[in-house]
């Protein structure tokens, strides 16, 4: 395991509050397995997780500047709070309105990259009580969000980013306060059923 490599899963671990001990405890056997693995297959895949974990950081710290390499110009988005949104200035202000509004504490509980494919789950810790969003006046009202950035990559870089809830809290949350949410969707199908 090389030393970027070995700060990257300290860096993740933080983030999930391990000990920083603990880790590297637990990467002494992995860092022999990688460097096992590594001499019998020397044309190893890009390794990409760098994408996920700057979109996560990104996000959970406010310092969107982050995507500016690894999304690109024209990247589509969509969420049950926001439906076709191109661009990655525009998806950057529309995250700056949203952590303005409900200064969510972000909490990684996943992140991947595989291929053409990329995930990033996060839960959301937030409360309404910064400022307005998308014309709804803060309420105070807080809750929890765990949901996860579906991501899709060419070359490198994020082309799509779709946001699936797995909990409801914000979702009913903006509902109850008179946002029309999306009915009906219909992304291509990979496979039709």
């Amino acid at each position: 395991m090389s030393d970027h490599d070995a700060e990257q899963r300290l860096t993740r671990c933080a983030f999930a509050g391990v000990t920083a001990a603990a880790s590297l405890a637990a990467m002494a056997p992995a860092a022999a397995d990688a460097t096992t693995q590594a001499k019998k297959s020397p044309a190893t895949p890009r390794d990409q997780s760098h994408i996920s974990m700057e979109i996560y950081k990104g996000f959970a710290l406010q310092e969107f500047d982050r995507w500016d390499g690894i999304i690109r110009p024209d990247v589509k988005s969509n969420s049950p709070a926001g439906r076709d949104i191109v661009g990655l200035q525009t998806l950057k202000d529309w995250n700056k309105a949203f952590h303005a509004a409900f200064r969510p504490r972000v909490d990684l509980i996943d992140h991947f990259v595989a291929g053409d494919r990329g995930l990033v789950t996060v839960n959301l810790h937030w409360k309404h009580d910064g400022g307005p969003f998308k014309g709804i006046a803060p309420t105070g009202k807080s809750g929890t969000s765990v949901e996860s950035f579906l991501l899709q990559l060419r070359n490198g870089q994020v082309t799509q980013w779709d946001v699936a809830d797995n909990s409801l809290d914000l979702a009913m949350y903006l509902h109850d306060q008179g946002f029309a949410l999306p009915t009906f969707v219909t992304p291509p199908a990979l496979i039709k059923g």
